[in-house]
């Protein structure tokens, strides 16, 4: 069989960068503002997540140079802690870390389109994205990830344009409330939700981290595709939301879902806001086709592990988990057309926190028994304990504000561990904790 270590670091740091900029960028700045955020408190929010997740990719860098394997936290937690942590890391990741963003993409996609070409059938459209994307990556990584590439750089290129735009146009008015914080807002526990809308914006900074097994000398490239892609990420949606911000006020934006819409239209008139929600629409090809290509890899390597069934860790003429795929895709359509985006934002955001807050913790562990070998977390230890004592806080805080998201999180890691019960006497691996 040839060798899958194929994608280089402009592969690793694309595939970063598609899985980041998503959906959430163009729809959680109004969110965020109807939960009391003004300007200052919005842009402050978008600085923190950027340092929260530059804070993950440190730590995860270094767990994955140490364990260049795909799978991510699947694997990470499998081999540091636990196999049952593992095993409901992995069930949550391809459910709630890829299907449900999938299918919530392939929404807002088409609810942007929508805005344009009257009477689109949104959910119908969605599954057809879904499905000509998981076919174009289940024939060949190599085609996947070229248009992986492609894709991402028009989407990065659209949003440093759109930023240049508003930037030259400078709206004039009263911008004082990006320059005011207020500071009893930052401590509230609704300052603690906008947190968890910013951490889904931001999810994806660990997107390589799945798709080790095929990355070139994984132990620089991994850890160097999750720093670059994720400082490139930070850099765009500050920008990004200063734009929407001097040209429509927060308390404006409150509840809008279609911000770049709003924006574009107030700035150039209708029929501007119009091209730019196809071109919204077009940027968000991008998090559907990177998450295809990323998100199977975990169902094949718990298919390895045996637990699920070995079919899923089947690999077609070209080395690609062309099953894992379909599976992948099957769950994100089924999705499109039952759910809607707002109904899962934070349940995503709060059941993702939790495992990655202990793979980094297990960065500790792996230190603390002198298992890795690779030590490039800069900044060790506080780097990761400012990674785990925000995501600590802005989970707790946001738990008493939306309560009924917790409630499905627990509900889901119940479920996974059960589970776990049930696949781990059939399993065809019986993982070691100190593989």
């Amino acid at each position: 069989m040839t060798d899958r270590r194929v994608l280089t670091l402009t592969a690793a740091t694309v595939t970063v960068v598609a899985n980041m900029i998503g959906t959430g960028v163009f729809t959680t700045t109004g969110l965020m503002a109807q939960n009391g955020a003004g300007g200052g408190d919005i842009l402050t929010a978008w600085m923190i997540g950027g340092l929260i997740a530059l804070c993950g990719a440190l730590c995860y860098g270094e767990v994955g140079a140490n364990l260049p394997h795909s799978g991510g936290e699947y694997y990470y937690l499998s081999r540091l802690i636990h196999p049952s942590l593992g095993f409901m890391s992995g069930t949550v990741s391809v459910v709630v870390g890829f299907a449900a963003p999938i299918a919530a993409s392939a929404i807002a996609m088409n609810i942007y389109l929508a805005t344009v070409i009257e009477g689109w059938p949104v959910r119908s459209m969605s599954v057809v994205i879904v499905a000509a994307l998981a076919m174009l990556h289940a024939r060949d990584v190599h085609i996947g990830s070229r248009f992986q590439t492609f894709i991402t750089a028009t989407k990065v290129l659209l949003i440093v344009a759109f930023i240049g735009a508003v930037l030259y146009a400078f709206p004039k008015g009263d911008h004082g409330d990006l320059l005011q914080v207020q500071s009893h807002f930052l401590i509230s526990s609704p300052f603690a939700v906008v947190l968890v809308f910013v951490s889904f914006a931001y999810a994806g900074w660990n997107a390589a981290a799945y798709i080790a097994t095929e990355l070139k000398a994984p132990e620089r490239t991994l850890p160097r595709s999750l720093l670059l892609g994720t400082t490139i990420v930070t850099i765009l949606y500050f920008l990004l939301n200063l734009s929407y911000l001097l040209v429509v006020p927060a308390k404006n934006l409150s509840g809008v879902d279609q911000v770049g819409y709003v924006v574009a239209s107030t700035l150039w008139g209708a029929r501007a806001g119009g091209i730019v929600s196809m071109l919204i629409a077009l940027t968000l090809l991008c998090p559907i086709s990177s998450m295809l290509m990323v998100g199977p890899r975990i169902a094949e390597a718990m298919a390895r592990d045996g637990f699920l069934p070995m079919w899923l860790s089947q690999l077609n003429h070209r080395n690609v988990p062309a099953r894992a795929i379909a599976l992948q895709a099957g769950i994100a359509a089924i999705i499109a057309v039952t759910f809607s985006f707002d109904t899962l934002l934070l349940y995503i955001a709060f059941t993702l926190n939790i495992f990655a807050a202990l793979t980094v913790l297990s960065l500790f562990k792996m230190r603390r028994e002198g298992r890795s070998r690779v030590k490039i977390c800069i900044g060790y230890p506080v780097t990761p304990l400012v990674f785990l004592a925000f995501t600590i806080w802005m989970t707790v805080w946001s738990i008493q504000e939306k309560p009924a998201a917790a409630i499905a999180g627990v509900v889901t890691l119940a479920s996974g561990f059960l589970l776990y019960l049930a696949r781990a006497k059939q399993a065809r691996l019986a993982i070691d904790v100190v593989d």
